[in-house]
């Protein structure tokens, strides 16, 4: 009964009713320009969906699910009291081997699974660490991975502070880099302005606000006991 009554609650999680969604079902004037704009480039020049998948098995969630490279910087906090609770990867215990972590095989070191981007306007960080904490910088980020990632500086992409202590090696992880992003697309100020709008808010379904899934939680329990406290539903 619990299974079912969660599974049922899940299914009920549907925020599919994005502008690109809208606009595929024949309303044209459900995306605005920019976020037109920003569709060619996403699908055309710059080739994100190699990766953010819609066909197939990506069931329209703008993933392939498949594990990649992308030269994300390492955030390791050192482990301890008042530092971290995570111990690391690697001979510092300062590195994140993702996928190897599961398979023990070394070629899978530094994957991690594709990000589907539904909603994603609404993270407040991005990629599997929160490396960068606004879209733009993300989105940035896959266009010159090498730049990016030998320049990172946390506090500068709004990581917080508890954080920010330690970094890991870069280079043997753009030395493990995709193929896909050795030769990215150069996108005008205009283009890259268009896709960042495209992503943030052609791909959001606003039912999946806060403020709407916050409304979901009961006042009271069937059982008398006390709701959860959700931080961002206070």
């Amino acid at each position: 009964m619990f299974g079912r009554a969660i599974a049922e609650f899940e299914f009920s999680l549907i925020a599919a009713d994005a502008p690109i969604d809208r606009f595929a079902r024949g309303q044209h004037a459900a995306m605005s320009i920019a976020e037109k704009e920003g569709a060619l480039v996403f699908f055309g020049k710059g080739k994100c969906v190699a990766c953010h998948a819609v066909a197939g098995q990506s069931n329209e969630m703008f993933s392939d699910f498949q594990m990649h490279v992308i030269g994300v910087p390492q955030i390791a906090p050192e482990f301890g009291v008042g530092k971290g609770n995570v111990i690391f990867d690697g001979l510092n215990e300062n590195e994140d081997f993702g996928l190897e972590q599961i398979t023990s095989d070394p070629a899978d070191r530094y994957r991690f699974r594709t990000s589907p981007l539904r909603n994603i306007a609404l993270q407040p960080a991005f990629f599997h660490n929160g490396a960068f904490t606004r879209l733009e910088d993300a989105i940035q980020h896959h266009l010159h991975v090498f730049e990016s990632a030998r320049n990172y500086d946390p506090i500068r992409a709004g990581v917080a502070a508890d954080l920010t202590l330690r970094l890991g090696p870069i280079e043997p992880v753009l030395a493990r880099l995709d193929p896909l992003l050795l030769d990215p697309p150069s996108l005008t100020p205009e283009e890259f302005e268009n896709l960042v709008t495209f992503v943030r808010t052609g791909l959001l379904d606003k039912h999946a606000a806060r403020e709407n899934l916050c409304s979901l939680i009961p006042d009271t329990l069937p059982s008398g006991m006390e709701p959860l406290q959700f931080e961002e539903c206070r």
